[in-house]
């Protein structure tokens, strides 16, 4: 018996001992799931800014931004309501920051825009008088854009999730004899533009997936 016992007690003892250390570990798995997805988060916002910050010069570009698409709430019809909003922006020194005024951007206000960017692949102006989305020349307008190259991101499975952009700035440092400002314009977009920004809205992709 008193052999039985000393077993008894020795397999008791190991068996708290074995859930004391599978306790340790999950406790541990859990804190770093909670301390884990921030650091990644913030790893992978460095890779996207200096992702865009490569692109903006490349283009030579005064700004590049990302705008991803999101879930805005419903309609009462429980129809899903679609926004998009800015979530990434590199400037070049002395260009307004953007990014945190737009927000929650409603789709349905800039169908034009959107549909030319999934259907075309593109949207993309060299002067802002000729973008055909009235919403969208006038939001141009209000940030001083000349021109304006936007490209879809999308998802291995082709599904668009946001836009990679770069805008060119009209230059007000000097104005003409009437008093409006000298326009630096971007001479051209071509097929060598084209490839490089897919490209790189397949490098951010990766990123913000």
């Amino acid at each position: 018996m008193d052999g039985l016992y000393i077993i008894c007690s020795a397999l008791i003892g190991a068996a708290a001992t074995i859930t004391s250390v599978l306790i340790s570990r999950k406790n541990k798995r859990d804190k770093e799931k909670t301390i884990n997805p921030i650091l990644s988060e913030t790893q992978n916002n460095e890779n996207i800014y200096t992702a865009l910050d490569f692109v903006m010069k490349e283009m030579n570009a005064d700004r590049a931004y990302i705008l991803q698409f999101h879930n805005g709430g419903y309609y009462m019809s429980g129809r899903s309501q679609q926004k998009f909003s800015c979530t990434h922006e590199m400037v070049e020194k002395g260009i307004s920051r953007e990014c945190e005024f737009s927000k929650n951007h409603i789709v349905s206000n800039f169908h034009t825009y959107i549909n030319g960017l999934i259907t075309d692949g593109k949207f993309a102006y060299l002067d802002a008088d000729n973008v055909p989305d009235h919403s969208f020349s006038l939001m141009m307008e209000n940030k001083g854009i000349q021109s304006i190259y936007n490209i879809p991101i999308k998802t291995l499975n082709n599904t668009v999730i946001g836009i990679l952009g770069v805008d060119y700035i009209k230059n007000c440092a000097s104005k003409d004899s009437i008093g409006f400002c000298n326009i630096e314009q971007k001479e051209s977009f071509n097929e060598e533009t084209d490839e490089f920004m897919k490209r790189q809205a397949r490098v951010i992709a990766g990123y913000l997936i």
